[in-house]
């Protein structure tokens, strides 16, 4: 009989736990305090367990996720999307397309777990899955149907200690794909440029800067087989990150069956994922679901005269802002268990950091100095647990008091 050891309590481990239920298949279920010794046949960790953690010493067995788990049980048809950017986008862009000739499920590291999934939708014929490097790091059988690597950028080191684990952890996501498979991946970024060379699934790479594969960028229109199919709008020219999207999602469409121009259709009338760059006021915008510089990055090069309110929790990441997007900073307001990192990065490239402890106070000095056309730029560029529970609750306080402050001044 196998022994299978669900490691680790939380929404993930929930839903493997329905998904053995469901399956008539015997499991231990134990938070990491609550075990010290067991073999295993299986050990399902908790995403949030790193693979070095001292609980590992004296349980043994294969390490998997609850994605494998999922995928081993059931072999559903998969599209896997990772990335350190981007991820949540491009998977409901994915599902607000196919949707329309698919009976498909929007799960994963999205918030709704792969393993209840699976279990609440048997009918289902694609699962979008977002996966996280904290899933991706302990696979072994995965063999997505598709896979997407939309960038690889530093994030995530106080759980992978370095950044040859992080970028291992998301390269597993091809790396495990068998020949008949497909793997969609980003040619410009430097960690997955060389990425046809490792797979045995068939590359179908996409660039922002090379008009060399199926889907391209060409002045104002994305192209496919060397026909315009999709007009870019202004603004989207200044969101390199926004365009890299639409070329990721259309390239997955591109392999299945289904309307390339339909896809643009619904792709020109998708609304932004909530806390990504949303424009709340004229001169107001709110990023909270930043948690790294990369998206910060992004975030800053797409905007002008920028008062940015940034900080959270340290994952022990250098900050790195390119120098053409140091140029459009005013002024930076730190906030959070980062403020001071923040202070000295953004002071020694001569720029003015003023420090705060809460987000409220940082919020209010940016409204005070803010003039004419100037932005507030709400982009925290570090994860959200010193202070909140997560991305969603800091960005719906930001926008609470942004406008309780706006109808008092």
């Amino acid at each position: 009989m196998v022994k299978i050891l669900l490691l680790g309590k939380g929404v993930a481990n929930n839903g493997c736990k329905r998904l053995l239920e469901d399956s008539s298949i015997d499991f231990d279920y134990f938070d990491k305090n609550e075990i010290t010794e067991g073999e295993y046949d299986y050990i399902v960790k908790a995403p949030g367990i790193p693979l070095y953690d001292s609980c590992f010493k004296n349980i043994h067995g294969k390490v998997i996720s609850d994605i494998e788990l999922a995928y081993v049980l059931r072999r559903v048809y998969m599209i896997g999307v990772t990335g350190s950017n981007g991820k949540t986008t491009v998977c409901t862009m994915l599902y607000q397309i196919l949707k329309h000739k698919y009976r498909v499920v929007l799960c994963g590291n999205i918030g709704y777990s792969i393993c209840d999934a699976v279990v609440d939708n048997k009918d289902a014929e694609i699962f979008i899955v977002e996966m996280s490097s904290f899933q991706l790091e302990a696979i072994n059988a995965l063999d997505c149907n598709i896979s997407v690597l939309l960038n690889i950028d530093m994030c995530h080191l106080d759980h992978h200690l370095n950044m040859r684990n992080y970028v291992d952890a998301k390269l597993n996501l091809a790396l495990k794909q068998s020949f008949n498979r497909y793997t969609i991946y980003n040619t410009d970024n430097v960690y997955l440029s060389g990425l046809h060379k490792m797979i045995l699934s068939t590359p179908i790479g996409f660039s922002y800067n090379s008009t060399i594969n199926r889907i391209y960028v060409l002045n104002d229109y994305i192209y496919f087989k060397n026909k315009r199919i999709f007009k870019l709008k202004k603004e989207d020219l200044k969101c390199r990150h926004k365009v890299e999207n639409y070329l990721a999602v259309l390239s997955v469409i591109s392999i299945m069956n289904f309307s390339i121009k339909k896809a643009c259709k619904i792709l020109k009338d998708f609304k932004d994922v909530e806390y990504r760059l949303n424009k709340i006021d004229k001169y107001v915008y709110n990023d909270a679901k930043s948690t790294n510089c990369a998206s910060t990055n992004a975030a800053i090069s797409s905007l002008d005269k920028i008062h940015l309110i940034c900080g959270g929790y340290d994952r022990f990441m250098d900050i790195k802002i390119d120098d053409d997007n140091l140029k459009k900073l005013i002024c930076v307001y730190a906030y959070g268990q980062t403020k001071d990192k923040i202070k000295n990065y953004f002071q020694n490239k001569n720029i003015r950091c003023l420090v705060f402890n809460t987000l409220e106070d940082a919020l209010r000095s940016a409204y005070i100095k803010r003039i004419d056309n100037e932005i507030i730029l709400y982009s925290p560029m570090f994860a959200s647990y010193d202070q909140y529970h997560s991305y969603n609750e800091r960005g719906k306080e930001f926008n609470e008091l942004y406008f309780q402050l706006k109808n008092r001044l």
